[in-house]
């Protein structure tokens, strides 16, 4: 007991020492408070062609509601028509308007794309450097002149970025954003040309269009043309934006994010057009849990399509002025602005080797609930082998199995080491704050070891979520049943003897019943993982409201089922040992899911202890009266049993 003590003392003074390393990522994320509102702009020039207002009247009223930034996308020439830029014609709507003219001979009915000469002569000359079309004239008007099969440029074909959009957006004090996409080699250099360009103190950022990066590819010549791409963006000043979501980073995306070591802004698109149940009301609360919760700081926003234009565009306007006020209300210390990139993260090897160090002490104490000593020392065998690979052959994957076996042992011994019952309030806290500390030591391991930039970007994660989730449930559940049974109290031979037994026992339709109920739960609690779990109407509802009282929702899973559970089994093993133990089975639940919620890197850490702190004070309260309902049924059914056997 002595010398476990001293192991004790041992790892929290490594994680003292190791602090730095977490006190760095506090400082990085605290220090990003600006946020961003993005509308396209093809979608500003929409509610211009369709109402009464021009396209300065919609930036004006945008840029005085609070936008800050206007998206722009490279146009083609079919674009560029449609923007009053120049006009399109092919040889037989060309031949159709010379028919009645003096000039229908001159027509030689070529094969093509005849595009007027635009009156803007900054127009004329990019046209010229890009597409390099022929010059022609018919009768006195000139054109210019794209043969159908050249190769290169189609009506269609991305050929650049309108400028006047550009000094447009400006001059109205707001900022652009470029958007890119991947297309053909030449288009791609041209797109990538006018970038570089066009880099300015209003303009930092790409966000891309389409499941591709620009210039992204699988041969080994087009991985290299992809690499040169970031490298000139990069060089250029360019960051990128990551769409948060499941699927929705662009593939190629991380070789620019780890060229530029992690230089992201992750963004959140709300399309009222495609979401059916998005409204103003859930884009602002969606927008406002983004920034506080995952580190969001760009918000895209869809201006609506169909209907009344102007009404649409006051639909935005709504949105836009809601968001601040919320905002203001309720996380104040975020401001509108040009977004901030994340200050580089420095966790020295030195911080990293302490943690690792109090990991592999951590996994000996832990390894105490197998009685084996050879198995002890194999378990921490093996963690040492896993640090030892990771700075041999510096692969992050061994740095990561590291963290999950911590994660998902941490949960078992916490409740195990813990669950010593007792029907006094003060011996069940004393307990409940044992499990507490002991799972935040595994937590201290797991983010000390897993921080960097990558991973509060979401482009490096913890892997094994799922296991998470199953394994401390199962291996409670194995402890719960080793205690009913008395496998294992008597030796090898005596557990082999007693597991045989258990085995060649008779299945009745009631435990059949019960293993149905139990697939049944576990399907549901399984669905429920994760961030996009099934949930009602009236349970956003209520969730929202807690956010709103308390910045941030514990979750449902810890204050509600697992830790008054176990806080429930701790009072019930006091009266009655296995009975209370299965209430440790859903009891672990809540400390699983509190090393979960720090194994989303991409969340605050800030966050993180502010929301289990709710938890587990909420739970605990909520295990009281769990106790009290325990203490009132009792007496009922005692009272019961005693009129049933009364003759």
């Amino acid at each position: 007991m002595v010398k476990q003590k001293w192991l004790w003392l041992v790892v929290v003074a490594l994680l003292i020492i190791s602090i730095p390393g977490l006190v760095n990522r506090w400082n990085v994320e605290t220090s990003s408070n600006n946020y961003e509102i993005i509308i396209p702009y093809d979608e500003i020039l929409h509610v211009a062609e369709n109402s009464e207002l021009s396209v300065d009247t919609v930036l004006s009223r945008l840029k005085e509601a609070g936008l800050t930034t206007v998206s722009i996308e490279p146009s083609s020439l079919e674009e560029l028509e449609e923007q009053g830029v120049l006009a399109v014609y092919d040889e037989y709507e060309l031949k159709s308007l010379l028919l009645f003219s003096p000039f229908k001979d001159e027509f030689d009915g070529k094969k093509g794309l005849y595009v007027s000469i635009p009156e803007d002569p900054d127009f004329r000359d990019f046209l010229k450097d890009v597409i390099q079309p022929d010059e022609i004239v018919i009768g006195d008007v000139p054109f210019y002149f794209l043969p159908k099969n050249n190769g290169n440029y189609y009506i269609d074909t991305p050929i650049g970025y309108n400028v006047a959009a550009i000094e447009k957006i400006n001059s109205h004090g707001l900022m652009h954003i470029f958007r890119a996409k991947n297309d053909e080699e030449h288009v791609n250099e041209n797109i990538v040309d006018q970038l570089v360009s066009f880099k300015n103190e209003n303009v930092s950022g790409i966000l891309g269009i389409g499941e591709e990066m620009i210039g992204y590819g699988l041969s080994v010549e087009d991985k290299n043309i992809h690499h040169q791409i970031v490298k000139r963006l990069k060089d250029a000043g360019y960051y990128y934006y990551s769409i948060d979501g499941d699927n929705k980073k662009q593939r190629g995306e991380e070789v620019f994010a780890k060229a530029t070591d992690y230089d992201i802004i992750r963004l959140i698109s709300m399309d009222i057009n495609k979401e059916s149940k998005l409204n103003v009301p859930e884009g602002v609360d969606r927008s406002i849990r983004a920034i506080k919760e995952r580190n969001i700081k760009s918000f895209f926003w869809h201006i609506r399509e169909k209907g009344n234009a102007e009404e649409n565009l006051d639909e935005t306007i709504r949105y836009i002025t809601d968001v601040q006020a919320k905002m203001e209300k309720t996380a104040p210390h975020f401001t509108p602005g040009a977004p901030i990139l994340f200050d580089k993260i420095s966790v020295p090897s030195w911080v990293t080797a302490l943690v690792l160090l109090s990991g592999i002490i951590f996994t000996y104490i832990m390894s105490e609930l197998v009685r084996s000593q050879i198995l002890r020392l194999l378990a921490t065998g093996f963690m040492v082998l896993l640090a030892g690979a990771y700075f041999v052959l510096d692969r992050l994957l061994f740095i990561q199995a590291f963290a999950l076996v911590i994660a998902c042992i941490t949960p078992i011994y916490a409740v195990i080491k813990a669950s010593n019952g007792s029907t006094k309030i003060r011996n069940i806290l004393v307990q409940y704050v044992k499990a507490v500390g002991i799972s935040l030591i595994g937590i201290a391991i797991v983010i000390g070891l897993l921080n960097g930039n990558g991973f509060i970007s979401g482009y490096e994660a913890f892997r094994g979520v799922k296991l998470v989730y199953i394994v401390p449930i199962a291996g409670i559940a194995l402890f719960v049943l080793l205690n009913w049974t008395n496998i294992g109290s008597g030796g090898l031979k005596t557990g082999i003897k007693q597991t045989g037994l258990l085995l060649d026992k008779e299945i009745k339709f009631w435990h059949l019943l019960v293993a149905v109920i139990v697939a049944a739960v576990g399907m549901f609690y399984m669905m429920r993982t994760g961030n996009f779990g099934p949930v009602s109407g009236l349970e956003l509802k209520l969730r929202q409201l807690i956010e709103d009282i308390l910045y941030v929702r514990p979750r449902t899973k810890e204050f509600l089922i697992g830790f008054p559970l176990f806080v429930l089994a701790l009072y019930v093993m006091g009266i009655h040992r296995k009975l209370g133990m299965i209430f440790l089975i859903p009891g672990v639940i809540g400390f699983l899911s509190i090393v979960n919620t720090f194994t989303h890197l991409h969340i605050p850490i800030g966050i993180s202890l502010l929301r289990t702190f709710y938890s587990v004070v909420l739970g605990f309260v909520v295990g009281l009266v769990f106790i009290l309902i325990y203490k009132v049924l009792s007496h009922y059914y005692a009272k019961a049993k005693r009129y049933m056997e009364t003759p």
